[in-house]
């Protein structure tokens, strides 16, 4: 099935027609890793037959783009989110500054997710903050697991130990709608046309809750038979998705950078946000009647949750 937009019908699906083609290498955005987003007051030109939508600022395209992929401002993942984690160290110094807490994040995991409310008749220990991502581990409670491996051990295994065990992630949106490809810069004038496709490689190993999430793959050439560069990464889904990303079936587009523009780029993005939080960690001690609450600094991916199409296409001045 192939996806796309236009600006006429944002929600709607279309092939884009040929032209000439004419070649542009392609570079891999590092945009994914990038500071917050800016804006300026929206202007926007019609680029082509299908009015590819070309905008001056970064706030533009998440204004485009949240009108048919909506991102919420905090987003929950039931079990250990296994795809989609920022791979760079995230600590709390950072976490918080965000203005994001542990003790919200705990709140906001009872709320939205299930197996973290109070057991009955257990003394409360609190929660734990761990400093950065990189210290997941609970020698006194849990062994030397890693939170990974900790939380995809079956409940058997931890009732064992005399352990209940639920984990899952909260966070705060803190980067809409990434980078994933960019061409290089092109003047006004320039008529261009690329034949693109994404994939969707999915993960269904369940880990204490999770099941869902995966990887997104971008395949971008010039149609004269260019270098094709590839883009993407990992992406979870939150409590709250109602449709699944699907595939992009290979398409020629066509885009023309208007007359009298200094120049501009193509950019795809994907529809979805960097969430900064907590993996969050419910440990019961069944033996000792004790209870407590575990934060991990994290930052995941998370796909837009009412929207299947991953990505969307647009024109950057620059």
């Amino acid at each position: 099935m192939s996806h796309d937009r236009t600006p006429s019908a944002r929600t709607s699906r279309r092939t884009p027609p040929t032209a000439r083609a004419r070649r542009a290498a392609l570079v891999v955005a590092t945009a994914l890793l990038a500071a917050p987003l800016a804006g300026s007051p929206a202007t926007a030109w019609a680029a082509d037959e299908n009015k590819t939508p070309f905008y001056k600022s970064d706030e533009e395209v998440i204004d485009y783009i949240n009108s048919f992929a909506p991102l919420k401002d905090v987003a929950a993942i039931q079990g250990y989110p296994v795809t989609g984690q920022d791979t760079k160290e995230i600590t709390l110094e950072a976490v918080k500054k965000t203005g994001y807490s542990p003790d919200q994040a705990v709140q906001d995991a009872q709320k939205m997710l299930e197996g973290f409310g109070s057991t009955p008749g257990f003394e409360n220990y609190g929660t734990e903050e761990r400093t950065s991502s990189k210290e997941d581990k609970d020698p006194g409670w849990l062994g030397n697991w890693d939170a990974k491996s900790i939380c995809g051990q079956p409940s058997d295994v931890l009732e064992k130990q005399t352990r209940k065990l639920t984990c899952g992630f909260v966070g705060k949106i803190d980067k809409k709608y990434p980078v994933l490809l960019t061409t290089d810069r092109a003047p006004g004038g320039t008529h261009l046309t690329y034949v693109t496709e994404a994939g969707i490689g999915t993960e269904e190993k369940e880990v204490k809750g999770w099941k869902v999430g995966g990887k997104l793959t971008i395949n971008a050439s010039p149609d004269n038979k260019g270098i094709a560069l590839e883009g993407g990464g990992e992406y979870n889904q939150s409590t709250e998705t109602t449709k699944k990303w699907t595939n992009m079936s290979q398409l020629r587009r066509d885009f023309a950078v208007p007359e009298g523009m200094p120049g501009a780029t193509f950019q795809a993005h994907a529809n979805a946000g960097w969430y900064t939080g907590y993996i969050v960690q419910k440990i019961d001690n069944t033996d000792g009647k004790a209870e407590k609450t575990v934060a991990i600094p994290a930052r995941v991916l998370i796909q837009a949750p009412t929207d299947d199409v991953p990505l969307t296409w647009v024109g950057r001045q620059v």
